[in-house]
């Protein structure tokens, strides 16, 4: 059932309605706003559906269980990407030593066959990078978050995060063959997504 009420609220207003009052409506609100963005940055920095469930589920475990702690010094979704690369981290750790799955994405409703091309590309290309540098390029070029934030989220000096950026888009320019999956945006080198 809808809550306009809790909908309209802050994200930090949410957190603090449900410590202080244990209202797990205003949780189930808060998770809700954030799942699929949460979902899409652990897909992109593991690579594979089912590991993503898995950080997904862990880091929303992690945010009923730790709440509490979120001292609102930064902002809500800051204290969450970090969970998010935590969790991922976590994850990657477990699984390294075991290869990832190829994964056969669904197509979409609309999607040609070109377009499907790119996108598993783009999956492949990223699945190469190191996973600190996986992680600077999808939070900024994927998830538009700024230098600041991703320093926050993975708890790295700024400038770590910036020539990790930089490290992983000229990593990806030789990966990708051609630019149909990425293509500069005009000026400053940024990659973008495809749509």
């Amino acid at each position: 059932m809808r809550d306009p009420d809790l909908e309209a609220q802050t994200d930090e207003l949410l957190v603090a309605a449900f410590v202080e009052s244990k209202d797990e409506r205003a949780l189930e609100v808060l998770l809700a706003r954030h799942e699929s963005r949460v979902f899409g940055i652990a897909y992109r920095i593991l690579g594979n559906r089912a590991d993503a469930l898995d950080a997904t589920q862990d880091v929303f475990l992690t945010v009923f269980r730790k709440a509490g702690s979120f001292r609102g010094q930064a902002a809500f979704t800051t204290w969450l990407y970090r969970l998010t690369t935590n969790a991922c981290h976590d994850i990657g750790r477990r699984k390294a030593r075991t290869p990832l799955p190829m994964e056969t994405l669904p197509n979409p409703p609309g999607a040609g066959a070109g377009e499907m091309d790119t996108r598993l590309g783009v999956e492949q290309a990223l699945r190469a990078l190191p996973q600190d540098q996986r992680v600077a390029i999808v939070m900024r070029d994927l998830y538009d978050l700024d230098y600041e934030q991703i320093a926050a989220a993975t708890g790295v000096p700024l400038g770590t995060v910036k020539s990790r950026i930089a490290r992983a888009r000229r990593a990806l320019a030789g990966i990708m063959d051609d630019s149909r999956g990425m293509e500069p945006r005009s000026g400053g080198g940024r990659l973008r997504k495809q749509r």
